[in-house]
């Protein structure tokens, strides 16, 4: 049974899908030269060089894979597995109008003028999944990245710190907190006496300090529902959450399905492969957390807030 979690009414706007926006929740898997963004806004790019006798371009290193079950309380290990999930649209629900602030954007205005031609729906968000001990990397199929009528969001948000009613019900993820033993003053002196067997004097590093920061565990906490973001993608572009980032499963918008290639790690063990949260409003006037999906005359999905964005009022 997911945990439930009450949500805050949140207008969550749309911002574009990029590294520099996402690098706290994983990466984005594309080719630079077909980025929205001009070279000049990419930040460092990636390293290449030539492959096939010089009839390709291989681009290096584009994501980041972790398999951090070695630290599961199950301990049992995990193998990488493939999938593929045939997402269909989502339903969307007509605009109405609300008092919602959107999330992380605080006072950002969206006025109802603002919008010219555009159609708004809105997309509900009532659950949220992580993956605590793997990346998990989705990779769409037969997309376009011109495609005007079909795209998908990604919805994310970043998690809290630890308490102890965080993983209440539940196997806690990585970082599991841990107990301090009380040393007793024969440890203490012993640690103090130089060892015969080493020079070292600082500690060993810790065993995730040489993944990327974005393949790093996100710790043991629920999701921040007041920052939580959503991102616009196509069919250009992959996407790999890193390990424990909270996300609400894929959503498909516009007018027929993907299909996603999946990878990750996977144990068996259902607590530790995926952890969900249902969230869930406190009366019949809370509206919870809802996307707000702007779409022009195409059925594309404009871009609100953010590096890209349409009409933001900052």
């Amino acid at each position: 049974m997911p945990t439930k979690v009450p949500a805050p009414s949140i207008r969550v706007p749309i911002e574009l899908l990029t590294q520099s926006s996402f690098t706290q929740f994983g990466t984005v898997i594309e080719n630079p030269a077909h980025s929205p963004l001009p070279l000049s806004q990419l930040g460092p790019l990636p390293k290449t060089v030539s492959a096939n006798q010089g009839s390709a371009l291989k681009i290096l290193d584009v994501t980041h894979m972790s398999n951090l079950y070695s630290v599961a309380p199950s301990q049992k290990p995990a193998k990488a597995v493939m999938n593929m999930f045939v997402c269909s649209p989502r339903e969307l629900r007509p605009h109405e109008p609300s008092n919602s602030m959107p999330s992380s954007w605080g006072d950002l205005d969206f006025d109802e003028d603002d919008y010219g031609d555009t159609d708004r729906e809105l997309f509900d968000v009532r659950i949220l999944e992580r993956h605590p001990f793997t990346t998990q990397t989705f990779i769409p199929m037969g997309l376009s990245g011109q495609e005007a009528h079909t795209q998908y969001l990604v919805v994310v948000a970043p998690t809290l710190p630890a308490s102890s009613r965080s993983h209440a019900g539940r196997s806690p993820p990585y970082p599991t907190p841990g107990v301090k033993k009380r040393r007793s003053i024969k440890d203490i002196f012993a640690r103090a006496r130089p060892s015969p067997f080493t020079n070292e004097n600082t500690p060993p590093p810790s065993q995730f300090a040489r993944l990327h920061p974005s393949a790093r565990p996100k710790g043991p906490g629920l999701p921040d529902l007041k920052n939580i973001r959503a991102f616009i993608a196509n069919g250009n572009q992959a996407v790999t959450y890193g390990a424990g980032t909270w996300h609400a499963p894929m959503v498909v918008i516009g007018a027929r399905p993907i299909d996603f290639v999946v990878v990750q790690f996977a144990n068996g063990v259902g607590s530790e492969d995926c952890q969900e949260v249902d969230l869930e409003t406190g009366s019949a006037t809370d509206e919870g957390i809802v996307v707000m999906i702007d779409s022009d005359s195409n059925g594309k999905v404009q871009v609100k807030a953010g590096v890209g964005s349409v009409k933001a009022k900052l």
